[in-house]
């Protein structure tokens, strides 16, 4: 059982001996504070040293264990879990890798994990605070392109209860700094016609050349090839419907496990993709 603690001073002497080692590429591991020993996570911010890893759903304890499997499923194979609310192509993990149980960085999507902590939260679509059940339909309603899931229903709660567990061990980090997108910098001005080249030589294999993605990527439950236009896609109001997050995430994560665009290919690919048809998002 992976466990969360506070590193006493020691530890931090043994970093300077080698005993941790620091990524050494901000664009590919941008947590400054954050190093790894082993199979356990250590990050400080200023005086507080934190001890963590990341848990299993299976891990979860007897009396939540069913609700968090349930919430692990539903992110991994989401229109199964709850068609009546999504895209029959879309599923949470296609953003959120391995159902967000990830610290997010070069080739592990975008992380979940903290995510309960942050939670009410200024949206600025909203123009408010905002809960966490809120922001999960917000995914539904924009990144799934599909519709807001009952406040109370069984699948809200077991969404929660499996963000909840798998952000336990991070109850102490403030500004958690591998939630979100972080996005490129760069001078390049980005041009749709290269990104249709970069396109066709990097993305059509798997997302074909229309777009509409479809298959079973991997033996992992759930990760399908979600289609990135057309009318099964996610819709104008997504967050990867914006040219800095989508160009960001492309190039921290495509080609699947096996990231390699530059920053402008990325940047020139997302231009690309951004040009075709998808969804408007109804009120």
């Amino acid at each position: 059982m992976r466990k969360f603690f506070l590193i006493p001073p020691l530890f931090l002497i043994l970093s300077g001996l080698g005993f941790y080692f620091y990524p050494k590429d901000e664009d590919l591991a941008p947590y400054k504070d954050l190093i790894q020993q082993h199979d356990m996570y250590v990050i400080q911010q200023g005086d507080t040293t934190v001890g963590f890893n990341l848990v299993d759903p299976e891990q979860a304890p007897s009396n939540v264990r069913s609700s968090v499997m349930r919430g692990y499923q539903l992110m991994m194979n989401t229109s199964l879990y709850a068609p009546n609310y999504s895209r029959d192509q879309l599923s949470c993990t296609n953003c959120h890798f391995l159902g967000g149980d990830t610290l997010g960085g070069k080739d592990n999507g975008i992380s979940l994990v903290g995510v309960t902590n942050i939670f009410p939260k200024y949206s600025k679509k909203h123009g408010k605070d905002i809960s966490l059940v809120q922001r999960i339909n917000d995914c539904f309603s924009d990144s799934m392109s599909g519709t807001s899931l009952p406040e109370f229903s069984s699948q809200m709660t077991d969404i929660v209860a499996y963000l909840k567990w798998i952000s336990k061990e991070v109850k102490e980090v403030k500004n958690i700094p591998w939630l979100g997108i972080k996005l490129l910098k760069s001078d390049h001005e980005p041009n749709a016609d290269d990104g249709a080249q970069v396109y066709s030589t990097y993305c059509a294999s798997c997302h074909k050349q229309d777009g509409i993605g479809g298959g079973v990527l991997t033996n992992i439950q759930g990760k399908t090839i979600p289609p990135i236009w057309g009318p099964d896609s996610y819709n104008d109001a997504a967050g990867l419907s914006e040219h800095p997050k989508l160009a960001a995430f492309i190039y921290l994560n495509m080609p699947y496990q096996d990231s390699q665009l530059t920053k402008e290919q990325a940047l020139d690919v997302a231009a690309f993709v951004l040009k075709q048809p998808r969804p408007h998002h109804k009120e």
